[in-house]
């Protein structure tokens, strides 16, 4: 049987997908603590790594229309050229003690960030037509292997550089970096066609008041918002809980059960939106995350977090992946670029509001008010789901 050069290309996708994975992990592990540590107010914690969001909100659409026009594979390496001076930006930073340098350069690897966001619509793109859902989980499934690795190299690596504390983080970011770009140039996907350059194309008006189209973005948008919310405070909580705080190791524990809880599933939610379809899978992210907020609620032991950071990982995995495969039924081919950044747009500004938040809800209001907010949000992803149901709007699960 001929091999398809789909299937090699998802795989190599996903390896670039788990080495962009493994880097936010270690961003996430290390970002707000020295936030805490070098920001003038602790209010201020997580607003370096909003600005790693809102760089890559607004690099979505740029990161999207440049690969229309020179293919994937060139502006990925274009936007990890970003990703690589702002690792060394940070590296500067705290050798110099300087919050400013540090949200500088947070602002230069989100934007590299955005771009390594559309790996997943690069694996669409060269997957044979049957295989497209799964090709979609099956690159975000890449993300296990941060899960696993990106705990473990942030508690190997914070003090490499002594005394230039977390230094040694992005030195292993800047290798990743420099891995994806040789492993870029090995993938072999197919540059756009000439429907996808000249094919007609609706105003985005009219492509966002479909239904389908609604339900997949608020599904991505509040899945990947009340994911991040809740796991950029759970360090924050941990290192400054009142009574028993935890030390660095048991939270870049409970980050490895965040992460594996997000791209462990990859490997079957693929299959799940086949047998079941999209609405059903994103429904269940839904009540997951609900579940999650119940268990935070419930305790403050070790794992008790682990089991909640678990769970809102699975949830957004649900809710993510089922957005994006119900995002593709919602446009032409002409409209694919336009589409899909301006979803990721909305997707990751969300994220960078709710990273913003995170710091701010936490030092005013606590942790269980943090969780208690979340809940509007999947009422209303849940409220949505519904609503299409009642449409009697056929959603066909993406092939």
């Amino acid at each position: 049987m001929k091999f398809d050069p789909g299937f090699r290309n998802v795989a190599l996708l996903s390896c670039c997908q788990a080495m962009a994975q493994t880097q936010m992990v270690l961003m996430f592990s290390g970002s707000t603590l020295i936030g805490l540590a070098l920001a003038p107010s602790p209010a201020l914690a997580t607003f370096p790594i909003t600005l790693q969001f809102v760089a890559m909100t607004l690099s979505t659409v740029p990161a999207a229309m440049l690969m229309k026009r020179v293919g994937r594979a060139h502006g990925f390496i274009s936007f990890l050229l970003l990703g690589s001076t702002g690792a060394a930006l940070a590296i500067y930073a705290l050798y110099e003690q300087s919050f400013l340098l540090f949200c500088l350069g947070s602002a230069l690897f989100g934007s590299s960030a955005g771009s390594n966001q559309q790996f997943r619509f690069a694996a669409v793109d060269t997957a044979p037509e049957e295989f497209k859902s799964r090709a979609v989980s099956l690159v975000l499934a890449g993300g296990v292997f941060a899960g696993l690795a990106g705990p473990t190299l942030s508690t190997w690596s914070y003090d490499l550089l002594a005394p230039v504390i977390w230094g040694g983080v992005f030195v292993v970011m800047l290798v990743m970096q420099g891995l994806m770009v040789l492993v870029l140039l090995f993938t072999n996907i197919p540059p756009p066609n000439q429907l996808e350059l000249q094919g007609p194309v609706r105003s985005f008006g009219v492509i966002a008041r479909q239904p389908k189209f609604i339900v997949a973005l608020l599904s991505a948008m509040f899945g990947y918002g009340v994911m991040n919310l809740v796991m950029l405070s759970t360090p924050l909580f941990m290192t400054t809980h009142p009574t028993h705080p935890f030390a660095i190791p048991e939270v870049n524990s409970v980050i490895m059960w965040h992460v594996i809880g997000m791209f462990a599933p990859s490997f079957i939610t693929g299959w799940l939106i086949k047998r079941y379809g999209d609405l059903n899978v994103i429904a269940a992210g839904a009540f997951m995350a609900v579940i999650c907020v119940g268990v935070n609620m419930s305790g403050d032991s070790f794992w008790h977090i682990a089991v909640a950071m678990a769970l809102v990982g699975v949830a957004w995995n649900f809710m993510f992946t089922g957005g994006t495969t119900l995002l593709l039924v919602t446009y032409a081919p002409a409209e694919k670029a336009k589409v899909q950044g301006i979803n990721d747009f909305f997707v990751f500004g969300t994220v960078a509001v709710c990273s913003l938040a995170a710091g701010a809800i936490y030092q005013f209001v606590g942790w269980y008010a943090l969780n208690i907010a979340v809940i509007g949000a999947l009422v209303l992803v849940l409220s949505a789901n519904l609503w299409i149901r009642m449409q009697r709007v056929p959603v066909p699960a993406a092939e």
